[in-house]
């Protein structure tokens, strides 16, 4: 799919040019009206407010955040319209490619990230330019994340970029994170789960928002802050 190059807002989405176009796409084919209507949901389903926060880097993670949701969540794609039969063909690839989790950090080289995803057991490696997202990072932490799996002749491997940047999950919650996983997994509910982590997102954010509240207060499925 080609990147598009005017872009009247001046902004890039996420880190992979693929979904920087499908998320243009959506803003060119949704109205004002149902893109406030969509975001409300999606505030709702984070448990955050729809105030913007007053840090730039926050407001940008936001957006890249809700514009996720837009596109594999809410498949707002599915009913556009303008599309080449190559763009339908790129879509429809890139729908069947991505996975969503929750990845611990196996191993961290000098061009690579290793990452394993709770749910699944699967591993994948993460190259180059999106291992530079990982920065910080250390051996056993989790970051939850959106990944596109490469292909080679046709064939899926062990590698993949990243859609947008992960969320990281501070040492403390690990626990409340793994023991939430393992129940999804015993119940066999992956669709939960998947809709579990946007909760997750939303007390990422909560976290790097009130920076004053007790972390144990904010991880936590009943938490109203």
């Amino acid at each position: 799919m080609k990147t598009v190059t005017s872009r009247p807002d001046g902004r890039f989405y996420g880190l992979n040019p693929d979904f920087d176009s499908l998320v243009h796409r959506i803003i060119e084919h949704l109205d004002k009206e149902k893109l406030s209507e969509l975001k409300k949901d999606f505030h709702t389903r984070l448990r955050i407010t729809q105030a913007h926060p007053e840090k730039a880097e926050l407001v940008e993670d936001l957006w890249d955040f809700f514009y996720d949701w837009c596109v594999f969540d809410q498949r707002n794609l599915d009913t556009a319209h303008g599309f080449s039969q190559a763009e339908k063909a790129n879509w429809e690839g890139l729908k069947a490619a991505n996975m969503r989790g929750i990845f611990t950090v196996q191993k961290i080289a000098e061009s690579s990230v290793k990452l394993k995803e709770l749910y699944s057991g699967k591993s994948i490696t993460i190259p180059t330019t999106s291992a530079s997202e990982f920065f910080g990072i250390s051996k056993g932490d989790l970051v939850e994340c959106r990944i596109l799996a490469l292909k080679t002749e046709g064939k899926e491997k062990d590698v993949a970029t990243l859609v947008r940047r992960p969320s990281y999950h501070p040492v403390e919650v690990h626990d409340y994170i793994k023991k939430k996983v393992r129940q999804f997994k015993k119940a066999e509910d992956f669709s939960t789960y998947q809709t579990w982590l946007w909760l997750l997102v939303g007390m990422y954010l909560k976290h790097r928002i009130y920076t004053h509240m007790p972390i144990d207060k904010i991880y936590d499925d009943n938490s109203r802050i």
